[in-house]
């Protein structure tokens, strides 16, 4: 009886073996992340690039007033994102 269920392990293991490459799959587990690339900002000729030759208008002032303290002084402006 136990030569008998060596037997058909060894059967059950093969087809289990023969099953995998059949398939295709891996059995050594997912491939390793990739790093992400780095954020650069939005490319050429997207409608969020800022342009430096075009003015603020008076809602992006006002918002640029609100994130800088009110001092105007280093923020966001359009000649700081070309």
């Amino acid at each position: 009886m136990r030569l008998v269920s060596r037997a058909l392990y060894e059967i059950r293991m093969s087809l289990t073996v023969a099953g995998w490459t059949w398939l295709g799959l891996s059995v050594t587990g997912p491939p390793p992340p990739t790093a992400d690339p780095p954020l650069t900002g939005p490319p050429e000729g997207h409608p969020e690039r800022l342009r430096p030759d075009v003015p603020l208008t008076p809602g992006e002032a006002a918002l640029q007033r609100q994130l800088t303290g009110g001092s105007g002084g280093p923020g966001p402006s359009r000649a700081q994102h070309g």
